[in-house]
């Protein structure tokens, strides 16, 4: 492609328009320059190559650097859930021996309050007071009566 790539470079040094005003001129202001400058077919489909070319490398730019800039957000994020996540491990740990001691000590207070109410009489307890399966006290609230 080395001859090729001098024929281009001849015809583009030819064109009254440098590569840059090619590629940045708004596309009114591109296509005039272009009719002024009475260009042959060969020197306009170049003209046109430039742009075009031009106009890809300048958007591959812009999305390579928005990829980037996604993948740094994403990496913000990452870190963020990940320090989250840690933060509601731990506060569900704390809740977890919270629920245990207070289980605990429930299990304790019903022990000791149906004791003292089996040695009150030595009745059997009413049913509302009747220990559920777990060793907790039931406290249903009695029937109308």
């Amino acid at each position: 492609g080395g001859d090729r790539a001098d024929a281009r470079r001849a015809l583009a040094s030819a064109l009254p328009i440098g590569p840059d005003a090619l590629v940045n001129l708004p596309v009114e202001d591109f296509n005039a320059a272009l009719g002024r400058a009475r260009l042959s077919g060969p020197e306009l489909a170049l003209a046109r190559d430039i742009r075009r070319r031009g106009k890809n490398k300048v958007a591959a730019q812009k999305c390579r650097r928005r990829k980037l800039e996604a993948i740094a957000g994403l990496q913000a994020e990452l870190g963020r859930l990940g320090r989250e996540r840690e933060r509601l491990l731990r506060a569900r740990g704390q809740a977890e021996r919270a629920l245990g001691t207070l289980r605990r000590d429930l299990a304790i207070v019903s022990a000791q309050v149906l004791g003292a109410l089996r040695e009150g009489d030595g009745h059997p307890l009413p049913p509302e007071l009747r220990p559920a399966p777990h060793g907790e006290l039931g406290l249903e609230s009695p029937g109308p009566g």
